[in-house]
């Protein structure tokens, strides 16, 4: 059986999601309930990580309703969902988490996980469009950045990591739990199979094949093609799998070193790179390349934050005149007239 990479602890944080609901001031039915309905959460194949969001949000709604949970009437949910969505301490993301989790908790409790009872059936869990807020513009990472950023890396793994985190737009659990295996090199540069939320997905990848060629043979694990394609260097944890703690602090000496003043996370490299491609790539092509599911809005959201190709139509059809020119990326890798290979 092959065994699953696991960057970001999700076992130590089952088990301490465990051990705080045991801990906590809630009453012991509620305990008991919270346990029982994740029970049937690892039957049912739920992962881990979403075992330890239903168990950690039950929580805070038991201790929100002060009551048993299976005592909660109507009313009761009423007034929850009016505190969740008056709270200002919360995004809209959250608020939304908390009214689907009560709904699959009471689906559960009383509806056979079939049916959601009436106690909950009336609760809307969609989100407002217009609520969604990405980072600004202005909050985006340029290729500029991205260079500024690799340039200053001084370790080739390093170095690796954020070409490939920014240009695989890949989430940062799908680029951590990569194996050597995962990769394939042809005349093209990479091609890495990251296994996603939404499943398992080739991503084709240019610019940052020599980044990576020169990683893997610097590699100390490199001739076992189950081994992390991401280990420690350092004298902590060496050749253990690199860790999203370990990545925090990455970025933060990174940007620190660079003075580059945004607000940042591993997802922003995300944001920046859709919000690039979506000037270039069709909804389909979007979707295929970020492991969204056909059909999702997101494309259309990042189309609209860029916002650009809309402009210069416009400009055209009022007998503006544009220089119509397109832009390559400034990341493009130069191919050796000699051997034909890709180089950063």
């Amino acid at each position: 059986m092959e065994t699953k990479l696991d960057p970001h602890k999700y076992e130590d944080r089952y088990k301490c999601t465990i051990r705080g609901i045991e801990n906590s001031k809630i009453s012991t039915r509620n305990k008991k309930l919270i346990f029982r309905f994740k029970d049937d959460c690892v039957r049912d194949g739920l992962t881990k990580a979403r075992i330890i969001k239903l168990m950690d949000t039950m929580k805070c709604i038991a201790i929100i309703f002060d009551k048993d949970l299976d005592k909660v009437t109507k009313r009761d949910v009423q007034r929850f969902v009016t505190y969740v969505q008056e709270n200002e301490k919360f995004g809209v993301w959250t608020k939304a988490a908390y009214k689907v989790i009560l709904k699959k908790f009471y689906k559960w409790l009383k509806g056979n996980s079939e049916t959601y009872p009436e106690e909950v059936r009336w609760v809307k869990t969609n989100i407002n469009k217009n609520l969604i807020r990405l980072p600004a513009e202005s909050g985006l990472l340029t290729e500029d950045d991205i260079k500024l950023l690799i340039n200053n890396a001084e370790h080739p793994r390093d170095k690796a990591f954020i070409a490939l985190l920014y240009e695989s737009g890949c989430r940062v659990g799908g680029l951590l739990t990569l194996k050597l295996k995962n990769l394939t090199f042809d005349e093209h540069g990479v091609l890495i199979n990251v296994i996603g939320k939404t499943g398992s997905r080739q991503v084709r990848i240019i610019s940052s094949t020599q980044y990576i060629a020169t990683w893997i043979s610097n590699h100390p694990l490199k001739n076992d093609l189950e081994s992390p394609l991401w280990v420690n260097y350092g004298n902590c944890n060496f050749n253990k799998l690199m860790t999203y703690d370990a990545v925090l602090r990455l970025l933060q000496r990174l940007f620190d070193k660079c003075g580059i003043k945004k607000r940042f996370n591993p997802h922003l490299f995300r944001h920046s790179r859709a919000t690039f491609l979506a000037n270039h790539l069709t909804e389909f092509q979007m979707n295929q390349y970020f492991g969204w599911v056909q059909g999702s809005g997101m494309p259309a959201t990042y189309v609209h934050l860029s916002g650009k190709e809309t402009e210069s139509v416009l400009l055209a059809l009022n007998g503006v005149k544009i220089d119509k020119e397109e832009k390559e990326s400034s990341l493009k890798p130069i191919k050796c007239p000699r051997c034909d290979n890709i180089n950063s």
